[in-house]
């Protein structure tokens, strides 16, 4: 008995010396695996890691998204491009009307409307600032906002957050120079209100920037009354929005959207004027104007068409009629971005909206170059305006519309 409980020990600790060999081979071993994992990965910069923490907290896997690493290395290189060789000191303008393209935007959504999408570079719209008189300019996202990726809320929501995340920084690096309108994923209306949150609470944005259509929805649609409910109770408002027009979609009864533009002319040249009535249109006739009243809108164009329809529009809801010419000449505000005044804005006038509701815009980078001369010449040499009217186009009536907080 005595041999065999010696045998016994000796093998228990043999095994014992097995045990421990194998585990200090396993720690080895995945040292080794950590350090190699850890030489492939590229770390992401303390800002970068940031947002991608507070995106999970949201619910949005930025990392997971096959364009997130070159958003990242854009937001990265925002900040990276600050430029402050142009004179402002002739500069008084504000401009409600004006696009950024991050690059990873622009390789995403290379044409847009019919029409390319231009390139973009901070200086570049710096020096066009300064030419245009522009001291201050509240920057938006084109077509289609976050709508890059029809039917996927996932991806319409992370591409959502990439682009105000871009925005942000470049807001923080050109303080007085932007501010900026979020972008939504809507039609999605759950993932809208938490990037209106994100946005309006911890972004710093402006306001928010909508489509005349999400996918096809139209902003009076009963499924988007969440979203401008929960708007209208964010505190610190009145908040703006700004609607710029997008293609004009049909769904089909399966679900698949159609583009319903009926002519051989890109949707950028003339369906524009049309969409942006129909949402105007929309607003008003599902009382989302006339009931959420601590929100503030801005429509470009001049209001596009729909100065041409609305007797003929307001006439036929006319119990809607006095609410909704109240909060045209008060709550709403109507850009001049494009040719809108050599004879369009004398349409909005006639109609009844005062000239303090008309705001300056230029649609930078997206009009064509000839456009922006011309078309600024209009408003100065506006005889239908006064000199104080002209002066209130260009700055004044802005810094009502957003209460004279520029950030």
């Amino acid at each position: 008995m005595l041999m065999d409980s010696a045998i016994i020990s000796g093998i228990l600790q043999v095994k014992m010396v097995i045990m421990k060999s194998s585990s200090l081979l396993i720690l080895f071993f995945l040292a080794i695996m950590s350090n190699v994992g850890a030489t492939n990965a590229t770390p992401y910069p303390p800002k970068i890691e940031r947002l991608i923490k507070t995106a999970r907290e949201d619910g949005i896997d930025l990392p997971s998204f096959p364009f997130a690493s070159d958003a990242f290395n854009s937001i990265t290189a925002i900040s990276a491009s600050k430029n402050s060789s142009h004179s402002f000191s002739n500069a008084s303008r504000i401009d409600v009307h004006v696009h950024v393209v991050p690059d990873f935007f622009r390789r995403l959504v290379p044409d847009a409307a019919g029409i390319p999408t231009p390139s973009w570079k901070v200086s570049a719209h710096l020096q066009a600032m300064a030419n245009f008189k522009v001291a201050h300019g509240y920057v938006s996202i084109s077509l289609p906002g976050a709508n890059a990726f029809p039917g996927n809320e996932v991806y319409t929501a992370g591409l959502a957050r990439l682009l105000n995340e871009w925005m942000a920084e470049l807001v923080r690096t050109y303080p007085g120079r932007f501010s900026f309108f979020a972008v939504m994923p809507l039609p999605y209306t759950k993932s809208a209100i938490i990037e209106l949150k994100h946005a309006l609470g911890s972004l710093n944005a402006r306001g928010v920037g909508l489509l005349t259509n999400h996918e096809g929805i139209y902003p009076g649609n009963p499924s988007l009354k969440l979203f401008f409910s929960a708007l209208n109770d964010t505190k610190g408002g009145p908040h703006v929005v700004f609607v710029h027009p997008a293609i004009p979609y049909l769904r089909g009864s399966n679900g698949s959207l159609i583009e319903a533009n009926p002519t051989v002319y890109p949707s950028g040249l003339v369906e524009f004027y049309f969409e942006t009535a129909r949402a105007i249109m929309d607003l008003t006739a599902s009382q989302t104007l006339t009931n959420f009243t601590n929100i503030r809108y801005g429509f470009t164009h001049g209001g596009g068409a729909f100065p041409s329809i609305e007797d003929r529009f307001l006439k036929s809801f006319g119990a809607l009629e006095g609410a909704a010419k109240e909060a045209y000449n008060s709550r709403v505000w109507f850009d001049s971005a494009g040719p809108t005044y050599f004879n369009q804005i004398k349409g909005l006038l006639g109609s009844g909206v005062p000239a303090s509701q008309l705001t300056f815009g230029t649609d930078f980078p997206y009009a064509p170059a000839p456009i922006y001369g011309p078309s600024i010449a209009a408003v100065e040499n506006a005889s239908f305006l006064t000199d104080a009217e002209k002066r209130a186009v260009f700055r004044d009536n802005a810094e009502h519309l957003f209460d004279g907080d520029f950030h």
